[in-house]
């Protein structure tokens, strides 16, 4: 319980938010740069269980997700590694619903985590319309990055390379302004 708890500080830290009594579709692309999600639909359904290991300031957490996304919504179950469900985030309507099943003082934003796994598995084009002016979501072969309009990489979502028929899932992702990194195991 105490890795976790070191985890989700850290995790706020980084992402500069706390959990809100009505969760905002708002994220944070840096410290001074927010945007609002793209909606939810996906047109291609996605589910993945996944072990998050999370780096930053020398730390290691780790998390299991299991990631679940359609043409209505995306879902996301946290458990800690031994299995206790932690939190569930639904993406619906432009609305996000959370449900904490252990209470822990201090979340990170419903918003930020679906951030991140949008960012890496939605595609370029639902992301264009909500981005600020002059920024970029690039993909170039195993990797998609986010750049800045003066084209430093903000984010750099690394993907194993997928049998052609399917989706291609991230395995590393990294936040060059919040100074973290992700690594994503595939447990399927």
């Amino acid at each position: 319980m105490k890795n976790y708890q070191l985890w989700l500080i850290c995790l706020v830290t980084l992402l500069l938010s706390a959990c809100a009594n009505k969760p905002s579709t708002q994220a944070w692309l840096t410290k001074d740069i927010s945007i609002n999600l793209p909606s939810a639909g996906l047109n291609q359904a996605y589910h993945d269980q996944q072990l998050l290991t999370f780096h930053y300031h020398d730390k290691q957490n780790s998390l299991i997700t299991v990631v679940d996304a359609d043409a209505q919504s995306l879902n996301v179950v946290g458990l800690s590694t031994l299995g206790i469900r932690l939190f569930n985030i639904e993406y619906r309507d432009n609305h996000i619903k959370t449900e904490q099943n252990i209470f822990i003082k201090e979340l990170p934003s419903a918003s930020q985590i679906l951030s991140d796994i949008m960012l890496s598995i939605y595609p370029l084009e639902q992301w264009q319309s909500v981005l600020p002016t002059g920024w970029q979501l690039v993909d170039e072969k195993l990797h998609r990055k986010l750049l800045n309009p003066q084209r430093d990489v903000i984010i750099d979502i690394t993907y194993l390379q997928p049998p052609s028929s399917q989706m291609r899932k991230p395995i590393l992702i990294e936040h060059h302004i919040f100074g973290y990194q992700i690594n994503i195991e595939s447990m399927e």
